[in-house]
């Protein structure tokens, strides 16, 4: 019996690990622009962006202004290009953890509007801006995506300065959907839990409500193939989530492809599923 629950706790402390480890790092970078007297607006456009990648919760967070001056001096010399292992010596030295990802952007465009009564009396401003941002991959130096974000304030607000920064703070959703366009969440299928007549009929992913998935969700499911040392990603298929089994599974009806998901999860091809953007009502409509 002690053996056996020797074994558990182990057991539970692996799982744990591997949900830590499961956690990709991104690093928020610097937001650059030109304009003069816009160190502020540019340092609140990278704050709304670490708070929508923390809100996201897919990614452990890292900002840049919290590290040491020899990690923000590394990773500021590396750029965009990839880590490389010296780089990633001294950010061991530092004390700083590396990044898989880094997220840089320009601040391209604000202003704020006067807004006019019917007298034609200025009652306050509205505010507008513009910024871009982009996540590198570090590992290799290939972009893994941007976004072109334009946020406003949706009422006037007293002063120029206090409209400008209401839209910075209006484009965190923007950024946030942005996000998952960008980091889809992706899942392995566990097992096939239903099939008839050499088709899928059901099957479980490894994705639950700690990845923010709900009933309702609907997945691709891609097949991985690789031709010269380039991959091919290739959709097989379809599938909607009809009940969420706690933090890791999800149970899921295929809707398209059930043949083709059945042969090459039993051919052990390189198959997982990846999930559509929701485009309806939050939440998603029940089956």
């Amino acid at each position: 019996m002690k053996k056996l629950s020797v074994l558990l706790t182990l057991m539970m402390m692996v799982s744990i690990l591997f949900a830590q480890e499961k956690k990709e790092v991104v690093l928020i970078g610097d937001i650059k622009c030109s304009f003069e007297n816009s160190e502020q607006y540019a340092k609140n456009v990278h704050d709304v962006i670490v708070q929508a990648f923390v809100e996201k919760g897919l990614h452990e967070v890292i900002d840049i202004n919290t590290l040491s001056a020899r990690g923000k001096e590394i990773y500021r010399q590396s750029g965009e290009s990839a880590l490389n292992e010296d780089n990633m010596k001294r950010l061991s030295e530092a004390g700083e953890k590396g990044a898989d990802y880094i997220v840089t952007g320009t601040l391209s465009n604000y202003d704020a509007v006067p807004v006019k009564n019917d007298k034609g009396q200025v009652t306050g401003f509205g505010g507008k801006l513009n910024f871009v941002f982009k996540v590198t991959n570090l590992k290799d130096g290939t972009q893994k995506g941007m976004a072109d974000i334009a946020c406003s304030t949706l009422l006037s607000e007293k002063t120029k300065d206090a409209a400008i920064m209401k839209a910075v703070k209006n484009a965190k959703d923007k950024v946030i959907k942005e996000i998952k366009a960008i980091f889809p969440i992706t899942a392995e299928i566990v097992e096939i839990t239903a099939e008839k007549k050499g088709a899928a009929k059901s099957l479980l992913i490894e994705a639950g409500s700690a990845l923010g998935v709900q009933a309702g969700d609907q997945f691709k499911i891609c097949e991985e193939k690789e031709f010269r040392g380039k991959k091919r990603i290739i959709e097989i298929g379809r599938i909607k989530v009809t009940d969420v089994q706690g933090e890791d599974f999800a149970e899921c009806k295929v809707v398209k492809g059930g043949d083709k998901i059945l042969a090459n999860f039993n051919g052990e091809l390189k198959i997982f599923a990846e999930m559509i953007p929701r485009t309806g009502p939050w939440p998603p409509i029940k089956m």
